[in-house]
């Protein structure tokens, strides 16, 4: 590519433009912008060899690719559909897994079976366990929907955005009914709140949830109005 000069040229304002709009996981945004600068310079190069000067070569090349509207939706949607597979994924293998731990947090305790518990504590108990895992059964069925089921899917988009809106609502309310059960459990079994179990697995689930909400809120925001129409 001796012909064509590398610098704050056409074609890098058109790459830092393109980076600046495109949103989802960094990995893959970086090797999508790899890809569109190195076509683009190779296309210039092209130009060059026919004669045209350096910068009119990169202007040619950047005219072909086309302008920011017109290419980064097909960039974007790819981005979001990999965020949004991201998120049901950690959805669909982390949250039975921490349910099924869950009893160690109260092993070797009376706690666990004490009759004196209320009612309505061990309703809420069964109701976050059979809500876990019906979550992790709808998101491996997203999964699905990234994969085999996307070429039954009109607006990939949007199934993304779905797929991370729901995400957020799950977990908020999930969110919520753990810790009433975790309260209801401190408001019963006062000892648990220094049973060191309880407090490794409180740790552990609340790291886990927070990456899942972290995971959801970049889902939405990849499949963004603006970020889809920049």
């Amino acid at each position: 590519m001796d012909g064509v000069t590398h610098g704050a040229g056409p074609i890098d304002v058109y790459v830092d433009g393109l980076a600046a709009a495109l949103r989802g996981p960094r990995r893959h945004r970086q090797e999508m912008i790899t890809e569109a600068r190195d076509s683009l310079f190779d296309a210039a190069e092209a130009y060059a060899d026919e004669g045209h000067d350096p910068l009119d070569a990169q202007r040619l090349a950047v005219a072909d690719f086309g302008t920011h509207p017109q290419v980064v939706p097909g960039y974007q949607t790819e981005l979001a559909a990999l965020q949004g597979r991201r998120t049901a994924t950690w959805i669909a293998l982390v949250l039975p897994v921490m349910t099924l731990l869950e009893p160690l947090m109260w092993w070797n305790t009376k706690w666990s079976s004490d009759e004196r518990a209320s009612h309505v504590y061990w309703v809420l108990v069964d109701h976050f366990q059979y809500t876990s895992f019906l979550a992790a059964a709808a998101a491996g069925l997203a999964i699905v929907g990234f994969g085999w089921g996307s070429r039954f899917l009109r607006d990939g988009m949007r199934y993304a955005r779905l797929v991370g809106q729901a995400t957020v609502v799950f977990l908020g309310m999930h969110a919520l009914l753990g810790l009433t059960v975790f309260a209801l459990s401190l408001h019963q079994w006062p000892a648990a709140a220094t049973w060191p179990p309880v407090l490794i697995g409180m740790a552990v689930n609340t790291a886990a949830f927070g990456y899942a909400g972290c995971l959801a809120i970049r889902c939405v925001s990849a499949t963004s109005t603006s970020a889809a129409r920049a």
